[in-house]
């Protein structure tokens, strides 16, 4: 087996590791483990939507993922990609570590990699041999115990975190927090009233950006009924205030800001059967 390294080093940024042949056998009976793991028992494939956070038995895919590094490119011809050199690489810049699955051709299986896995000899480290502490001497690395991400033959990628996914990819081509464009919109629909679109822009966080990507996206203030608004959120004892101009008014207070943005993004609802009132952190539409 060949094991891969992806950097964020803007050229060559992906090495490969020379393995003795004991580690490679090693290796591929820990990553035949991983990939087992994460694709075992899974009942139900999700379309990734950005917000739905996958349960026990469900995994998120996204089909005709665009590989921007050439990921299949080295595993398919890993001569092409140079060892790794350890005066010209730093440890410290790999992002991700990844491989071909021996199980399924053109699979590629994807760790990610953190500073945590670095053993280095910047630090005092030893280990015990021969009934005694021994320091370390050279860099090495360690292997966390589970995949990020499957790539399959059919460009679809597979995983559960997007939270992680996004560290080794660059996914906004598939989700985008909303611009200072799309904030400036959002404070300028004529659905809202803001006291100060200034202050509202400069403070929208990331969670505030995410919330107002998703309600441009939905449409749902060039459509709006003020009256049901209002009505559907004091079941929830969220108190929507309306101006007399009939717009809703945006709270500075920044918890009720958070709890108006999930109203408007559609986050509370009530149960079919016992019509109790829930807020979900994640959704997808059924």
């Amino acid at each position: 087996m060949t094991l891969f390294a992806l950097t964020h080093s803007s050229q060559n940024n992906i090495f490969r590791f020379p393995l003795s042949g004991t580690l490679q056998n090693q290796l591929q009976t820990e990553f035949n483990k991983q990939e087992n793991d994460f694709l075992s028992n899974i009942d139900e494939e999700i379309p990734f939507n950005g917000y739905y956070n996958p349960n026990e038995g469900e995994i998120i895919v996204i089909d005709n993922f665009k590989d921007p590094f050439g990921l299949k490119d080295a595993v398919d011809s890993p001569l092409s990609i140079p060892l790794y050199d350890n005066k010209a690489t730093n440890l410290a810049s790999i992002k991700a570590l990844f491989w071909g699955s021996s199980t399924k051709k053109g699979r590629i299986l994807i760790q990610k990699f953190s500073q945590n896995s670095i053993i280095s000899v910047d630090r005092v480290a030893f280990f015990f041999s021969g009934n005694t502490f021994t320091k370390i001497e050279s860099e090495g690395v360690s292997i966390e115990k589970k995949l990020c991400a499957v790539i399959e033959d059919d460009g679809s990628i597979k995983f559960s975190s997007f939270h992680f996914l996004r560290q080794i990819f660059d996914m906004s081509d598939y989700f985008k927090d909303a611009t200072d464009a799309d904030v400036s919109s959002f404070a300028n629909s004529a659905a809202l009233n803001i006291s100060d679109k200034k202050k509202f822009s400069e403070s929208a966080n990331q969670f505030i950006r995410k919330k107002i990507s998703s309600i441009l996206q939905s449409g749902l203030l060039d459509k709006i009924d003020i009256n049901h608004l209002q009505k559907t959120s004091n079941k929830f004892g969220i108190d929507v205030k309306i101006c007399s101009a009939g717009k809703i008014i945006i709270p500075e207070d920044k918890g009720e800001l958070r709890k108006l943005l999930k109203v408007l993004d559609e986050d509370y609802f009530e149960s079919c059967l016992m019509n109790s009132p829930y807020l979900s952190s994640s959704k997808r539409p059924v």
